[in-house]
């Protein structure tokens, strides 16, 4: 049986007990589990939270325990995907290369078809659908991916979308005209067929991650790269196998949209840290809910870290590939959370010559539709560290030579500062002249002397506990 949640959940228990706290009082899914995450973070925590009691939509305590941060941690994706944190992206890109081919098991061997509800019992309102913030129109789903078949192709495709829960059986789904899941929904449209689409709520995280990929094809198979063993699917209650889904994930949503029906959809808050306009999106009624008995409901804190880290190592992947393509001295890249790990990047190099660095920026810009600034730096400088960019960009740059700036480009329409999807973007060249000797030296404590230093040997263990704060 395929890894899955739980599995992953019960090895963060055992081999890092400290990240995972449960919280045994019923709570509200409406503000009071964010609110409970956002003062846990203001202590520079970032465990995977599990609220065992939850109200569901229909007042009720909800047989599904609700887990939030899950993506909060860098250290938990490399841990995901066995790999070190540092080698992240590159290892993904690795993974990349070598898809694997899903595999077909009963449905007697799937444990997303424990319970199994249709018609009027497929009720979202049973569900501690959470509500984030103030001015979010109402409860969505946030960890749910939108799994839908290209009807050309026959690829499925994965996305996370958020989703308003607009009645107990209906939900507005918004569609990022960018995104491979609108250019399917537009085929069916076409077609004038409602478009089947699966809402997938939680998995393991490498399954997450795979799904992320930014390459087209049959997703399926960069799933199974990034799990490092074939995706088990099965088939759906409402299409059988015309539409294969995951047997192991925690809960399944089966729903059609209609390419016709629409309803008002936002505001809502986004990775921006800013609320999203009021617009109009498709209607998804729901068909199916299919699940586990002891089903987790996954939940994705829109705007904070479990929101941003889920991609960007994606994102970080993608702008590899591509700039060292540009560049080969290309060491590394960062996505920071501290620049909504969309716009901006941090790009490690070894260069060659004085030219590489603004070649790096407008292969980084033109990689990713939503970058706005890149930040070019030396392969002694730690990308992972606001800090040390900040220093390069001090120290290293002068802005009449080594800012690039870029008008009038597409961006993303989440930018607030941007005019609707058009954006200025830009980068800094904060590396030091090919020329070595004729710049300043960086000072540093001697190597032979820090790799013996253990704090063990110098600190009481009190104040050893208080550094772990």
């Amino acid at each position: 049986m395929n890894k899955d949640l739980g599995l992953f959940i019960k090895q963060l228990e055992e081999e890092k007990p400290r990240s995972v706290i449960r919280v045994k009082k019923v709570v509200k899914p409406e503000f009071e589990i964010p609110a409970i995450l956002q003062e846990i973070e203001k202590r520079k925590a970032n465990p995977v939270i599990i609220f065992e009691k939850v109200k569901n939509l229909n007042g009720g305590v909800s047989e599904l325990p609700v887990m939030i941060n899950l993506f909060g941690d860098r250290a938990r994706l490399a841990m995901a995907m066995n790999v070190p944190v540092d080698k992240m992206s590159h290892e993904y890109v690795a993974k990349e290369k070598f898809p694997v081919k899903p595999v077909e098991i009963d449905k007697s061997k799937a444990s997303v078809k424990e319970v199994i509800l249709k018609g009027k019992e497929a009720d979202l309102y049973d569900l501690p659908i959470v509500t984030h913030h103030e001015m979010d129109l109402g409860p969505y789903i946030t960890a749910g991916f939108a799994w839908a078949k290209d009807p050309e192709t026959g690829w499925i495709n994965c996305a996370i979308i958020r989703m308003y829960v607009s009645g107990p059986q209906t939900l507005a789904v918004n569609f990022n005209a960018n995104r491979h899941t609108n250019f399917i929904f537009q085929k069916y449209k076409k077609m004038e067929k409602p478009m089947p689409m699966v809402i997938v709520i939680g998995h393991h995280p490498a399954f997450y991650m795979g799904a992320q990929t930014k390459i087209h094809t049959d997703e399926m198979d960069i799933i199974g790269a990034i799990m490092d063993e074939p995706l088990e699917i099965t088939p759906s209650e409402t299409w059988g196998n015309e539409m294969m889904v995951p047997a192991q994930a925690e809960l399944l949503i089966e729903t059609e949209i209609s390419t016709s029906e629409i309803a008002i959809e936002a505001p809502f808050g986004e990775y921006t840290g800013y609320y999203g306009g009021q617009r109009t999106n498709p209607i998804a009624e729901v068909k199916a809910i299919t699940r586990k008995k002891d089903a987790v409901y996954l939940d994705i804190m829109p705007g904070h870290a479990d929101h941003l880290l889920l991609d960007a190592p994606m994102i970080e992947a993608n702008l590899y590939s591509k700039i060292k393509e540009a560049v080969l001295g290309t060491q590394n890249v960062h996505m920071p959370v501290s620049g909504t790990a969309r716009l901006h990047a941090y790009v490690q190099i070894r260069k060659t010559n004085d030219g590489e660095p603004k070649a790096a920026i407008m292969a980084a810009l033109s990689a990713e539709y939503r970058l706005k600034h890149v930040v070019i730096v030396d392969d002694d400088v730690d990308i992972f560290d606001d800090q040390e960019v900040l220093w390069a960009i001090a120290t290293r740059s002068q802005w009449d030579k080594d800012l690039l700036v870029v008008p009038g480009v597409m961006g993303s329409r989440l930018d607030p500062s941007a005019e609707d999807v058009v954006t200025t973007k830009g980068g800094i060249d904060a590396t030091k002249p090919s020329e070595k000797h004729s710049f300043a030296e960086r000072i540093a404590i001697p190597k032979s002397v820090i790799e013996n230093i253990d704090l063990k040997d110098y600190l009481e263990s009190k104040d050893m506990e208080s550094l772990k704060k």
